[in-house]
């Protein structure tokens, strides 16, 4: 059993050495201005460096959008780190550091959450695997962007909401996620729904085991609690201030800046100019739309949608592209469609934290499919407009993990066994292997 439990951890090791190698080597190789949004982050970043507070929006600032008004605690940490630097190190090789460490834990509590929900020590190895393969993942791992701090932010938060799921109401683990949730909220406002599933399942476990509630002792943890609601009142301020003057969690830039300085914003300019938006109205103008032809129903949509992001999840997305052939994307949804058939036909099988985690999972890409993807379509009339791959990691975790444990209700291990070698082959060959096959020469400095 010994040797057994040595071979895992050499594995585990293993998995996150190659992750850290690869990413480290992108770091240090690949040119800025290819990653996903990497300079915007850079510029701001050195905005924030430039005071302890909030900084202005100058002429200097309009291509990057109102910075006022923002999840700032991404750029305010990078402002604090190139402060202390002052030039010592190069700035973007700093920054990718940081982003390399955010998303090096998020690897490993990929693995802690993985021991929360399979049993077995191989299995467990699995999803770390699968997410240290994800090509989309490991790229923008390297780069300076704020999804690689909100998704370690989303995996802890979710690992906490297990341990307390698990737990006879242990008030600790309920601390530590609304924690993880608030310094979330202060990195991007997509964290949101996130946290809105999260409380609502634990209050309904609350409410489960509400004979529990009295021995729950909460002056215990007040060094948790001082931190919480400073963290809450400092959400308040950037949300519930948003939503009191702007009606809205994210003002649109010329709620806070002119039409003109607005424009000199590639994305504003891309949604204002280059295609145009339209009122979408409520569901009876949506109706209409659909009756008449204008647009296409979410159902139909859902097929275009699938298969686009997949190819944006395995290949690479970013202010330049990998695109990943047809063949490849299928092979992807073959998996995927293989695991839900699995799953679904083995529902009495999922327990109680399974559940939870498949309603996070499904709430979440929910709210990505409805109100950010197909509400750009139907504003916007095109298919594609801001769909990203990467705004699934925050519950690509779980996703894996889920998979997984579909994976092995198969009882027949030779059938198994032969999924899992099979899955196994298309990640490795889908990550290191088809991005050198694949890269532009011109990607490296």
């Amino acid at each position: 059993m010994g040797k057994k439990k040595e071979i895992n951890k050499i594995v585990l090791i293993s998995i996150l050495a190659l992750f850290l190698s690869f990413i480290l080597y992108l770091a240090f190789s690949i040119r800025m201005g290819i990653s996903p949004d990497s300079l915007y982050h850079l510029e701001v970043s050195r905005e924030y460096s430039t005071t302890l507070g909030i900084p202005e929006n100058t002429p200097n600032t309009y291509e990057w959008r109102d910075i006022t008004r923002i999840p700032y605690l991404f750029f305010w940490l990078n402002g604090r780190l190139l402060n202390l630097n002052s030039g010592f190190i190069d700035e973007v090789i700093l920054l990718r550091m940081v982003n390399v460490l955010f998303s090096l834990g998020t690897v490993y509590v990929t693995y802690l959450l993985s021991k929360e929900i399979l049993k077995g020590k191989w299995e467990r190895l699995l999803p770390v695997f699968l997410l240290a393969n994800t090509l989309m993942f490991v790229f923008l791992s390297s780069s300076i962007n704020y999804d690689n701090l909100a998704n370690l932010l989303s995996v802890l938060s979710i690992f906490y909401f297990v341990k307390f799921v698990k737990s006879k109401l242990d008030i600790k683990y309920l601390l530590w996620m609304v924690l993880f949730l608030c310094i979330g909220g202060l990195t991007k406002f997509t964290i949101l729904p996130l946290a809105f599933i999260l409380v609502v399942l634990c209050l309904i476990e609350i409410f489960k085991k509400r004979e529990l509630i009295k021995e729950v002792k909460v002056n215990k943890y007040f060094l948790l609690i001082l931190p919480i609601l400073v963290l809450l009142f400092l959400n308040f301020q950037v949300y519930g201030v948003n939503i009191l003057t702007y009606g809205s969690l994210e003002p649109d830039c010329e709620q806070i800046l002119t039409h003109e300085q607005c424009l000199q914003n590639g994305v504003y300019y891309r949604d204002k100019i280059t295609f145009p938006s339209i009122e979408v109205g409520g569901f009876q103008n949506i109706f209409e739309m659909i009756k008449n032809g204008d647009r296409i129903d979410p159902i139909s949509y859902f097929p275009k949608w699938i298969w686009n992001i997949t190819g944006k999840v395995f290949g690479i997305m970013a202010d330049s592209s990998l695109e990943i052939s047809d063949i490849a994307k299928s092979i992807y949804l073959f998996f995927l469609a293989i695991g839900l058939l699995i799953g679904i036909t083995n529902f009495k099988k999922w327990n109680k934290v399974d559940r939870y985690l498949i309603v996070i999972v499904l709430f979440y890409l929910g709210v990505l499919f409805f109100l950010q993807n197909y509400n750009m379509y139907l504003k916007h009339n095109h298919f594609y407009l801001a769909l990203q791959g990467r705004y699934i990691f925050p519950v690509i975790t779980a996703m894996y993990i889920l998979f997984i444990k579909s994976v092995f209700f198969v009882r027949n291990k030779v059938v198994r066994n032969l999924l899992l070698i099979s899955l196994i082959l298309l990640f490795l060959f889908g990550c290191i292997p088809t991005f050198f096959l694949n890269v532009e020469s011109w990607w490296f400095k």
